[in-house]
């Protein structure tokens, strides 16, 4: 006999000029969840004062409720957007969070892309790892007791949760169906919704994706895709301009031209984001230098000190649950 499911209540916060995407994206995954053939999951659409709004995109919200301070079992979902900015000036909506971080249970704290700021306003990220949209790397200066990683996708860190920025919304929603319901519904929801279930690297790695395929040369972004899906290849500065049939002088300056890097440090780039990647899975690290193209250990350890200014073991104390 199949185990009853009781389904777990989360509040989605709107709000002015709140982006619909970060909303649409992470409600929808949500809500495709079920188990045993039930939804695991219900929204209750929510505003500070109880009235509609209007998203970023223009299209006016209705809410079902006013937020407030609920059981520890209710989750609250706080998405990003260009209204955040007022957002993280409400002290109600700062106590509100700070007294639902208080609470005893299982209850989270959700935020997507920008609305990472607000929980950091409320303080709720103090001493912990998060991550928000690249285009806040100034804004998040402000919260320096928070340890911020702006190139990870999501991070997870007790019951606070934060993700880059609007799709990753859903990157981070169905890590959360997959602690809660199990791989098989993860697979079925990302099935469903035609998205991959876990994607390794970080914002910067599709930002890499994306200059190739932007890149004024055709030759070039296949060779960008190529480095990128084999990163364990042997990628010397003679082997990429080989792929790409120009020679080493040549390629470089397209490299400076389309990405402001070398080969060499586009490579590295590409390694050490995957291996970000995999350290999240807890694999042995000699195993991660190798998967990723390092080859051995201390390679790997050097990359890691350029890019980030941290030993791998350092980077691992602060975001290894993340």
């Amino acid at each position: 006999m199949d185990t009853p499911v009781t389904a777990r209540s989360i509040d989605v916060l709107l709000y002015k000029d709140m982006n619909l995407l970060d909303v649409a994206g992470s409600v929808q995954t949500f809500k495709t969840a079920r188990v045993n053939s039930r939804r695991k999951y219900k929204m209750r659409y929510v505003t500070l004062d109880g009235r509609p709004v209007r998203s970023c995109c223009g299209l006016r919200l209705e809410p079902e409720a006013k937020l407030g301070c609920t059981s520890a079992s209710n989750d609250l979902l706080i998405p990003g957007g260009i209204g955040v900015d007022a957002m993280i000036e409400d002290p109600q909506l700062r106590r509100i969070i700070q007294e639902r971080a208080a609470l005893e249970g299982d209850g989270r704290l959700i935020s997507i892309c920008s609305g990472a700021l607000v929980l950091a306003a409320a303080g709720v990220l103090d001493g912990k790892a998060a991550t928000t949209h690249w285009s806040r790397a100034a804004d998040v200066r402000s919260y320096a007791k928070v340890n911020w990683d702006l190139d990870r996708i999501c991070t997870t860190q007790g019951r606070v949760f934060t993700s880059a920025g609007v799709v990753t919304g859903i990157d981070l929603t169905l890590a959360i169906v997959r602690a809660d319901c199990g791989p098989a519904v993860a697979l079925e929801v990302a099935r469903e919704l035609v998205v991959q279930l876990r994607r390794t690297g970080g914002q910067s790695q599709y930002a890499l994706h994306l200059a190739g395929q932007f890149s004024q040369d055709e030759t070039l972004a296949r060779l960008i895709e190529q480095v990128i899906s084999q990163p364990q290849a042997h990628w010397s500065l003679e082997r990429l301009a080989e792929t790409a049939g120009m020679n080493p002088r040549t390629l470089s300056r397209h490299f400076k031209r389309d990405l402001q890097d070398t080969p060499a440090q586009f490579v590295e780039r590409v390694r050490v984001d995957h291996a970000r990647g995999l350290l999240s899975e807890n694999l042995p690290l000699k195993q991660v230098a190798r998967d990723s193209g390092f080859g051995d250990l201390q390679r790997m350890r050097r990359a890691f000190q350029r890019r980030f200014g941290v030993r791998v073991s350092e980077y691992l104390n602060t975001f290894g649950d993340a």
